[in-house]
Formats: structure tokens, sequence, C-alpha cells
């Protein structure tokens, strides 16, 4: 499609670089766009907010180290990799080493650019609202304002803390700077209630813009006949759409913690459950080659190059691969209850997404000669799954037997034969959701997260001399940020 072709380089107008000092990206007037030209059409308009999309596929990015590499190290989903491995500081929670700074910060600062471009689009899409379609004003501007929340709330998860509901004292402590405006002023820091107050500022006004969008059904597709001839609005799995943004709400519901908050998130969750195009898989809807589950897509990303991303990673077989991320044998085996009839044997993640290799288990759910033409290069970000654990995780307090149902019925979806039990009590529901998280999410970057909400003091592979608290499970702030930023953690 024409769209993913737009020039990168126009996109970032003056962008900042990240939150604060550097102000201003340095341009030269020979590649230099000024926003008044950039956005005096619609094209210009769809140019920016798929440079974002394409920012966002970095391999410093979601294309690798904010989805299956760097969190899921975090989270022990992988084997213990040796010293001279490109992430072995990391995955052993050193984040201040020679090595591992220039990750952290690359997340960081190049978030807070791609945040730069979308609030420079989002600054000229009322002024100039002319110039484009109706439709076309509320679908861009509510992707865009999804994207924003998107992005500020990982950063919010991995520069943040978590447990916020059971740790009161955080809650007058400063956040990440949620930009709002293309500025070359710094943007304050904000107590976390009044960052999760910006961020649902924007996911509110994103949902109620995004009820244009086609993914809804809340039009006939004539409606659309003339804003989407050119296909823009085609895939809408790929973009922040409708219900991408109402998942993101459960998880920031989720995120602040507490019964009011864990209700309000599995309502959320069971109106994406019933409401949006993405189904658990069934023999039906999932072909066996599908190993990455595509119904269940909520939010993807389109990887240009994928291969040459990921599949070095995935190559388990001699010592010196020294970069490669697998399960060791016996750790696969037991995870997915390989031995046990009606569970290991039968579940499509075991025997169908994973694969043997000399050194242990690698997971082919993203490799990418075992996907076809119409997959390839696709990273999912949100899946319908995690939907039905949200629920699951609040009716664990509430309805037993119907958080039961929910992790039963992805179960079943993925093959197991054998259900939890109707009589099963709430310590072997909690470890039941855990397991799940761990299998549904191998190479998916969500793992880390749960852990890090529940504020888990040890978790699988985690080392047993060790406890993980805040200095696991937050990520610091740059130096830059915290010397001429005079930002606080």
């Amino acid at each position: 499609m024409k769209t993913l072709q737009y020039m990168v380089a126009g996109l970032l107008l003056l962008a900042s670089a990240s939150s604060c000092k550097k102000g201003w990206l340095d341009v030269t007037p020979s590649n230099q766009i000024k926003a008044e030209d950039q956005f005096n059409s619609e094209a210009g308009f769809k140019d920016a907010l798929m440079g974002v999309y394409i920012g966002m596929t970095a391999s410093e990015l979601y294309g690798r180290d904010m989805s299956w590499n760097l969190p899921d190290l975090m989270a022990q989903q992988y084997n213990a990799l040796q010293e001279g491995s490109r992430d072995y500081d990391i995955q052993l929670y050193n984040y201040r080493t020679i090595r591992s700074i220039p990750k952290v910060e690359a997340f960081w600062n190049k978030t807070y650019n791609l945040i730069a471009n979308t609030n420079s689009a989002l600054e000229y899409i009322d002024k100039n609202r002319s110039v484009l379609n109706p439709v076309s004003y509320s679908i861009i501007k509510g992707e865009l304002l999804g994207l924003r929340a998107f992005l500020h709330f990982d950063l919010l998860r991995l520069f943040g803390y978590g447990n916020l509901a059971n740790r009161p004292e955080l809650s007058g402590k400063q956040a990440i700077p949620y930009v709002t405006v293309l500025s070359k002023d710094m943007t304050a820091q904000r107590s976390f209630p009044e960052t999760f107050a910006l961020l649902q500022k924007d996911i509110n006004e994103a949902i109620e813009l995004l009820k244009e969008d086609p993914i809804t059904g809340n039009h006939a597709s004539s409606y659309y006949a003339v804003v989407n001839r050119d296909g823009f609005y085609n895939n809408r799995q790929q973009r922040m759409n409708y219900y991408a943004v109402k998942a993101l709400q459960a998880r920031a519901y989720l995120w602040q913690g507490g019964a009011a908050n864990l209700a309000a998130a599995a309502a959320v969750a069971e109106e994406v459950i019933s409401q949006s195009p993405a189904e658990l898989i069934s023999v039906d809807n999932s072909p066996s080659t599908d190993k990455f589950f595509q119904p269940e897509h909520l939010f993807t990303l389109n990887v240009s190059a994928f291969i040459n991303i990921i599949n070095p990673s995935l190559v388990a077989v001699l010592a010196t691969d020294v970069n490669a991320l697998f399960l060791q044998t016996a750790t696969a085996e037991s995870l997915y209850e390989a031995n046990t009839a009606g569970i290991g044997n039968v579940d499509k993640r075991f025997n169908t997404m994973l694969s043997s290799q000399p050194r242990g288990y690698i997971s082919v759910k993203l490799r990418q000669e075992d996907r076809s033409f119409t997959t390839n290069n696709l990273m999912p970000l949100i899946r319908v799954a995690e939907m039905y654990y949200i629920a699951a995780e609040n009716y664990i307090e509430t309805d037993l037997p119907k958080a039961i149902e929910y992790l039963n019925t992805v179960r079943r979806s993925r093959g197991i034969q054998v259900d939890i039990p109707a009589i099963a009590d709430k310590a072997t529901v909690v470890a039941e959701l855990q397991k799940e998280y761990r299998k549904d999410f191998l190479m998916e970057g969500q793992l880390f997260f749960y852990y890090k909400r529940l504020n888990l003091s040890t978790f699988p592979g985690f080392p047993a001399n060790r406890v993980a608290n805040d200095q696991v499970y937050v990520l610091p702030y740059p130096n830059s940020e915290l010397e001429a930023g005079n930002r606080v953690q």
C-alpha cells in the first residue's frame, strides 16, 4: 500500500529526541520540512501517522528490544545467557553497565521522539481541520491520541513503579513526563495519579473519535467508499484501532490496581471480548500454519525485514550461538506439562509453536520462514487472550467459578482437554493464571509487566539469592534526564 512508503525523514519535524534537554533535533535546511507545509493536506497527516508506526518497528523499540527481547529476558522466559552475549547484563538486571545503558536510553529517547512527532500532528490537526475529510479527521486524530497514550504507558510500565494500589506512599511521587505539546520547554513531571489522569484523557478522547473506525461496524462499508479509495483504512489490526485503544484502557486500569480499577479493567476487557472481531483461535479460524494466533490480534505492527531482526536469535544449535533465545528442555516440558495427557501433548503452544533444537526448545511463534506471506513481518502487541486473563484476574476475587471458566476457555482454544476443576481453590487458580501468562506470551514481552504489577518477590527462573524489588523492576532514567533535566525517579 502506497501509504507505507511515506518518507519518515519528513516526519521528524524538529522532533524532540527526548522529553527534555535535547530540545530540538538539528536538521539542515535541505531536509527540513516546515510543519505548516507538512500539514497543509490530508496526505501530510497520513504521512505523519504512518511515520509513527514505522518508527515503532525499530529494533530498539517493538521490532526487538521492547517486545520479544528485553522484557522477556527480564521475566526469565529464556535460558540463562552466556557472559559474552549481547543482553547478558539486562537479564541480570544490571541496568547501569556500559552495555545496558545504550539500550535503556534508546527506548526512552526513541519513544519520546515518536511522541514528539505525534504531538506535532495533533497540534495541527485542529488548526487545519478543513483539509481533512470529517471521517479522516476522526480516525487519524483518534489513532494519534491512542498512540500517544500507548507510548507513554509503556514508558510508565518500564520506568515507573508497580503494585501502585498497595503502595500509597507512591501517590505523591513524580512519574515519567507525560508530554502533550511540541515545545522547546521541558515538560514538568506529575504525580502518578495526575499522570494516569492524562493517560485516561487521551484514551477516552481516542475512543470517542474512533467510533468512526471501520472495525467497529458502526457504519456500512459504503460509508467509507470515498475516504478509503486508496485503502488507507484497511488492515485495521495493524493500526491503533478502536478495540486496541479499549484494550489499552483495560491495561491502564489493571496497572493502577485496587478492586475498583480491577473491576473496571474487567468490564472493558469483556467488552472487547464480546464486540471486537478478534477471537480466540479455533479449528475453524486457525490452520496448522498459524503459529502466532493471528485471529486474536487486536494491535499488530508490520516490521520491515523482520527476518533479519529476529531469526538470528532463534538458532540454538551450537554453544557459540551466544545470543540464542531458547527454553531449556526440562523447563519447557515442565511449563507446558508435556508429559501430561490431555494437556501438554495437545497444547498447540507446545506441540506447534515450539521446536526442539540441540540446546533446547526455541519458539517459532515469530520465526519468519514458518509464516505465510500474508503474515510475514507481523509483531503482535495486544491479543484478545489478554482480555480473558484480565477478566479472570478480576473474578478470582469476586466470582471464582467465572474466573475458572475464562481460563478454561482459553486453554480449550489451545487444544487442552483437561479443565481446571470447578472446585479449584483461589491459590490454584492464581497459579494457573500465572502459568497461562508464561505459556501464552512467550516472545511477546508481557510477562514481566505481570510480575511487576503484582510486585512478586520471586518468579520462575529468578535468581534464588535475590529479591525482585524496584532495583529489578524499574529501569533507570537516562543520566541526561537526571542531571540536565533535573528529573526525579
